[in-house]
């Protein structure tokens, strides 16, 4: 039950974060795995018995180069895991096209080339995996560039799922609160964030990289055959409507006014 016993699973963005720790637990559960990053994943992949490539994934020649070594190592891909992301805050008057396009082509672009590559190297029951964000699903004020790249994730995943369907291809992604990894720690508004984060959900707390990992997990098992298309959110019930902390919060702010 949901095995991943001799699967390849490509995963970018794998040396922090949500990345580390889909290697860690695709590894655990017999997955020959992949990783790449701009950064140094040799330890990690060595840990799990894995190779790491290091991959630019906005730079489409190194995307090609990471496909392909995993499919002439392995034979072939079974799960690509599109997880490479940056983030900037970038109010809409402050944003520069440089920075937009720079965010865009690694958040955006890296998942398109990610698809249009790995692909070509998968069998029917491959599974596609695109880490997009809350902020895919909603707008979020500060961070225009960041908020257009996922929401591009997200749309690429639904013309994904229709153009790879008839090749028994399954493509999700993935749209996460805020999660405890290095790239929150590094943003100049993490206190804010985290706030927000925890007010929002009724489970008051940020998620752990390694439940974004399980559900990875989930989804790239054979179990999950008809489940495509999709973006899921990991939330803590934050859409599901207004918490009591949130409207405690806002009370309490209207009444001090």
């Amino acid at each position: 039950m949901f095995s991943l016993e001799g699967k390849v699973a490509v995963v970018t963005g794998a040396a922090s974060g949500i990345g580390a720790a889909v290697v860690e637990r695709f590894g655990k559960a017999g997955a020959h795995v992949v990783a790449a990053d701009i950064g140094d994943g040799s330890a990690l992949a060595e840990a799990v018995g894995g190779i790491f490539v290091r991959t630019d994934v906005s730079d489409e020649a190194q995307v090609k180069a990471l496909m392909d070594t995993a499919a002439e190592t392995y034979g072939h891909i079974d799960t690509c895991i599109n997880n490479a992301g940056i983030f900037r805050e970038s109010p809409i008057l402050d944003t520069t096209v440089e920075m937009f396009e720079w965010i865009y082509r690694v958040n955006a672009v890296g998942v398109l080339l990610g698809m249009k590559h790995a692909v070509p190297h998968m069998r029917s029951g491959g599974v596609i995996i695109n880490t997009a964000s809350a902020a895919s699903l909603i707008g979020m004020p500060g961070i225009v560039a960041y908020t257009a790249s996922k929401h591009a994730v997200h749309g690429m995943t639904r013309v994904a799922a229709l153009e790879f369907g008839p090749l028994g291809i399954r493509v999700n992604c993935v749209c996460p609160i805020s999660v405890d990894t290095a790239m929150l720690a590094a943003q100049d508004n993490r206190n804010e964030e985290i706030a927000v984060s925890t007010t929002t959900s009724p489970l008051g707390r940020i998620i752990d990289p390694s439940e974004i990992a399980a559900l990875y997990h989930f989804l790239a098992a054979d179990d999950c055959t008809m489940i495509s298309g999709t973006a899921i959110s990991v939330d803590g019930a934050s859409f599901a409507g207004y918490s009591q902390a949130m409207l405690d919060a806002v009370v309490s702010a209207r009444q001090g006014a």
